[in-house]
């Protein structure tokens, strides 16, 4: 009974000594892969990551990532992580984040939450082009340097 013990104790001392933790390695999405899944993955918290194209002139409050070209524009809000850095225009940014989905009410001119901005609340240029279905709601961000 000692020696069948002893095999048992050294079993599970062999197994724990070579076991490694279980790394998660997390997606990180492209503003087109997370747009093309955009409906499946609404109100998860994502890595995603794009060329900022545009900060808001209002303190950088919200980013604006670009997908593969012009036409994928993504609005991303500062929310949890503050205001974007100046620094972030030009650059690969990558975002942890929560994707969010807004109600846009053409008749009005605004977004159903009230976070358009420019004249008459019909936003800037810029954000004329973002997707209007969905936005980014930050959690933290880095600057990507490759």
């Amino acid at each position: 009974m000692t020696k069948f013990l002893a095999l048992v104790a050294l079993g599970l001392m062999t197994l724990t000594a070579c076991s490694k933790p279980i790394q998660k390695v997390e997606t990180v999405y492209t503003i087109d892969q997370m747009m093309a899944q955009a409906d499946s993955l609404v109100d998860d918290t994502l890595v995603f990551e794009g060329i900022c194209s545009h900060l808001c002139k209002h303190g950088g409050r919200k980013a604006f990532l670009m997908g593969s070209d012009e036409s994928q524009i993504f609005r991303v809000e500062g929310a949890q992580a503050g205001n974007f850095a100046p620094e972030c225009v030009n650059n690969i940014v990558r975002v942890r984040g929560i994707l969010r989905s807004l109600e846009y009410v053409p008749e009005t001119n605004r977004i159903g939450d009230g976070l358009a901005h420019g004249e008459n609340g019909q936003g800037c240029e810029t954000e004329q082009k973002a997707i209007r279905i969905y936005y980014g709601e930050a959690l933290s961000y880095e600057i990507v340097t490759r």
